[in-house]
């Protein structure tokens, strides 16, 4: 099975976490949980979270 997910989609890697993901992409940590509807301990390996810049 081939996994195809296109930005503004992103897979969350290994040892990463809300405040990397936030200064990787220059997006807003709040903005990136309310976009995705979640709370910090939900950003773990693995999830797809939607990165939108505006």
């Amino acid at each position: 099975m081939i996994e195809k997910i296109t930005f503004p989609y992103y897979k969350v890697k290994k040892d990463e976490n809300l405040k990397l993901i936030s200064q990787k992409f220059k997006i807003d940590s709040t903005k990136i949980l309310l976009d995705n509807q979640m709370s910090p301990r939900q950003i773990k390996e693995g999830v797809f979270i939607i990165l939108k810049k505006e």
